[in-house]
């Protein structure tokens, strides 16, 4: 993942050798031999980004309540764990103060038309019995765990892949100029890729915790958006693209909670955008679901990464909703990427293996991940809607009748419906409509 390398702690004694590389392998995700296990959604319910950025090795990235042995000195004691709720129409925190619980920040949610609080629990009270205890002091709220959504990504070594003529997408295709919007990392705009095209970048507030860097909110936006005259242009270079930064900085990496999700969705919402990119993944989560499901009935485009877990990780979210099209990724070969997470909810496959993205500030490096497939799903869904005219359902159906088919006959967890195919692969018949309850 893109995360900040940090110096050792100066403090600490020289250690043994061996206890070394186990503390090293141990913040990489790897222990006892369990090179590719699959990460578990414990404790604070850790989701991470769809993509592979971190060593060139592409180990998978694991909560560090996975990771068996001891855990690196340098980590940070663990924080109470905080909820997420919708509070009911009128009504306040001050119960909930009275109760013991810290208001951290609240914010108005115009999609929802309810305010939505973040809450950290009193000493002793686990999320289970705060759930209750908040459902009794207001009763109609909708409170859940502040679950974590992280990108997934991995930095690769090799040469560059040739993505759009994997999906034939043409120069023809680049002239679209659909409205979209994405919610991630910081994003640069000032790099070259970025310097000049259609980028809105907004921040929902992070109740003074630190803003995530920028790598990976960065490489996403120039794979949709990034100009032509770049090294590796983007899909939709003359796209309007609205980036919203939700993801703060912490020890373990980059994070964006379900309060800030809630945010940044409500804010995309309110821009009309056609399309949502979301490559990031992570645990269920009730109150989250609310504003998905809003997005939706709004005739909104949902694509999310399917997560970086492994093919026997439980599916990952928001993917994994009905609503949302999940994406995993492929390499040159049509071969399926070995962390990407499999399942009946895995809809299509596009370009995701050693990637040339854009760096943080100039300049590319070559990632993989599902994170950079999703791109990839959501320029095709937009362009559906804008030169065809489709619904978002009519897109997203026709997306998938035009899949070309991967792996086993028909559609499958580990591709979904196939491979991505650009717009002049696939012509002439009618679309198809979308459901929630299939496809």
């Amino acid at each position: 993942m893109d995360h900040d390398r940090r110096p050792p702690d100066a403090t600490q004694a020289p250690r043994d050798p061996r206890s070394t590389r186990r503390a090293m392998l141990a913040r990489l995700g790897l222990a006892a031999g369990l090179a590719y296990a699959a990460p578990l959604l414990a404790g604070m319910g850790v989701a991470r980004a769809s993509d592979g950025s971190g060593p060139s090795f592409s180990a998978p990235s694991f909560s560090r309540a996975s990771v068996s042995g001891p855990a690196p000195r340098r980590a940070a004691p663990a924080a109470r764990p905080e909820m997420v709720v919708l509070l009911p129409p009128g009504t306040g925190t001050a119960a909930l103060q009275a109760a013991g619980y810290a208001v951290l920040a609240e914010t108005q949610n115009i999609t929802l038309s309810r305010r939505a609080a973040r809450l950290r629990l009193p000493p002793g009270r686990s999320p289970a019995e705060a759930r209750a205890e908040i459902t009794r002091l207001l009763p109609g709220s909708l409170a859940s765990l502040n679950t974590l959504y992280r990108p997934d990504a991995l930095t690769c070594e090799g040469d560059d892949c040739q993505a759009h003529r994997m999906i034939g997408w043409t120069p023809a295709d680049q002239s679209a100029t659909p409205r979209i919007g994405m919610i991630d990392t910081g994003v640069n705009p000032d790099h070259p890729s970025l310097r000049g095209q259609s980028l809105r970048v907004e921040q929902v507030a992070l109740s003074g915790r630190d803003a995530a860097g920028r790598q990976h909110g960065t490489a996403v936006a120039a794979l949709l958006i990034g100009n032509v005259q770049g090294r590796a242009p983007g899909l939709l270079p003359r796209a309007r693209l609205i980036a919203v930064e939700a993801f703060h900085s912490r020890a373990d990496g980059a994070a964006a909670d379900a309060f800030s999700l809630l945010a940044a969705l409500d804010v995309l919402i309110a821009a009309q955008v056609q399309v949502i990119n979301m490559s990031f993944s992570g645990p269920p989560n009730p109150v989250l679901r609310q504003i998905v499901i809003r997005a939706h009935e709004a005739g909104i485009g949902l694509v999310a990464a399917a997560g970086n877990g492994g093919p026997g990780a439980a599916p990952a979210f928001p993917a994994a909703w009905p609503e949302v099209i999940a994406v995993t990724a492929v390499d040159a070969d049509n071969q399926p990427y070995r962390q990407g997470a499999r399942g009946d909810h895995v809809a299509l496959a596009a370009p995701g293996v050693n990637l040339w993205t854009a760096a943080s500030i100039e300049g590319g490096r070559l990632r993989s991940g599902t994170s950079y497939a999703a791109p990839f799903v959501t320029a095709a869904l937009a362009l559906g809607m804008t030169r065809g005219g489709l619904s978002a359902a009519e897109a997203r159906g026709q997306l998938a009748r035009c899949a070309r088919d991967l792996g086993a006959e028909g559609r499958d967890p580990v591709f979904g419906h196939g491979l991505l195919t650009g717009a002049g692969e696939c012509t002439g018949a009618a679309p198809q409509v979308f459901s929630v309850s299939g496809e």
